[in-house]
């Protein structure tokens, strides 16, 4: 079996790698220096597990420049990237591009019914125009010479090969039977036999996709509110959420007190499921409650710095969240921003996958952050220093100020 899988980001390129173990993957990118490492079997960038399944999938793993491939399969997976607009919206600019160039191809080929199976987030009712320029592209009609169906990645960074192989379910849409069976099946052979997959038509599993990450991010934000009653009785939070996550209404994931939710997926698909509800005449309340204290999180957490303004800070954890080198909607640098803003010169940090080449070409303030090698060195240059990682491994004997939102050391 062989499989056009379209955009080798941080999502995509782990979906190929885990792809290449079952079938042939003609992995797709518009980046030429990225195409280049993967032909010489390297890694673009850390995610655990990533470079390992390109090793043993190299065989069945097939780098290709979006300008260079040959239509020679007749599934196509698009997972490319829909950055956030203004108003919170997805653009799905990237989308358009990639299924565009397929069906001009496609209309110069002789396939009788082509698979198109978006995995990309996109906002519900995204699947009408989408169709709509395979069409104009392909001069073929939906279901009558190719067919579409939409399986929202469901993966979160740091674990993304684990969680491609064992998702807890597969939402599947499609535009028919045969469509969902067939997707199903390619699916089937890299997912757990015990994962369920919902079958559903297209704006169903549109819906589903936002509102799944929208309600983990109540479930943070209520965690995180009770922290706050609790840093304000004396208790700690950490006795309460444990003690909440074993009734089975609640359960214990995504359900402990701690930093604000950052990141590349739950702030972007919060403000999604907001704009998306507006769009049809609701307001959401619940969704925007839950943003708001996502952003008293991060005022909550600068008051506790304000008196440290001018002595030596350090940040145990600059990534939003560990086992991964991505800083967007970092709670960490959320901070560092408001004490820059107030007038500190300099934040040490470690941090053993945030590069500074990293912090350089994505961070305004990067001049101002001092990376050091180890946990020891930090606690050993900082007057005050924050767990922004709920790690133990940062946890040292000191006499310095520590400041932990995780109440790793009460625990």
């Amino acid at each position: 079996m062989r499989v056009g899988l379209f955009g080798l980001g941080k999502l995509g390129l782990p979906l190929g790698a885990v792809l290449s173990q079952k079938m042939e993957v003609v992995a797709i990118d518009i980046d030429a220096h990225k195409v280049e490492m993967l032909k010489n079997h390297k890694a673009p960038f850390y995610e655990p597990q990533l470079q390992e399944y390109l090793d043993s999938g190299k065989a069945n793993f097939i780098p290709t420049l979006s300008t260079d491939y040959e239509l020679d399969f007749d599934v196509a997976i698009i997972l490319v990237n829909t950055p956030s607009q203004e108003d919170g919206t997805f653009s799905n600019r990237y989308v358009y591009d990639a299924v565009e160039n397929i069906a001009r191809k496609l209309k110069e080929s002789d396939k009788k019914d082509f698979l198109f199976i978006i995995s990309s987030t996109v906002m519900p009712g995204s699947h009408t125009e989408i169709i709509r320029i395979i069409e104009n592209h392909s001069k073929l009609m939906l279901n009558q010479g190719f067919s579409y169906a939409y399986v929202p990645d469901l993966v979160a960074l740091g674990t993304v090969i684990s969680d491609f192989e064992n998702p807890d379910v597969l939402i599947l849409g499609a535009s028919k039977n045969d469509a969902a069976e067939r997707t199903e099946n390619l699916y089937r052979k890299i997912i757990s036999e015990k994962t369920p997959v919902v079958r559903m038509n297209l704006i169903e599993a549109e819906i589903t996709k936002v509102s799944l990450n929208a309600y983990v991010t109540m479930k943070i934000s209520f965690a995180n509110f009770i922290g706050n009653l609790c840093e304000k009785t004396q208790a700690n939070p950490s006795n309460v959420t444990k003690a909440l996550g074993y009734d089975k209404r609640i359960s214990p994931y995504y359900i402990k007190s701690g930093l604000a939710f950052g990141g590349t997926c739950f702030p972007r698909d919060t403000h999604a499921f907001i704009k998306f509800s507006e769009k049809l005449g609701l307001e959401a309340k619940h969704i925007i409650a839950a943003d708001e204290i996502n952003k008293m999180q991060d005022e909550i957490l600068f008051y506790k710095f304000r008196d440290y303004v001018g002595k030596s800070i350090g940040i145990a954890g600059l990534s939003f969240k560990p086992g991964s080198a991505v800083i967007v909607e970092s709670p960490s640098l959320k901070l560092t921003d408001s004490l820059f803003a107030n007038g500190q010169e300099t934040i040490y940090y470690y941090d053993d996958l945030v590069s500074k080449d990293v912090l350089d070409a994505e961070y305004t303030f990067s001049k101002n952050m001092v990376r050091v090698d180890t946990i020891e060195k930090l606690y050993e240059v900082s007057d005050v220093i924050l767990l922004a990682h709920p790690d133990k491994k940062h946890i040292l004997e000191t006499s310095k100020d520590v400041i932990d939102p995780w109440r790793l050391q009460n625990f």
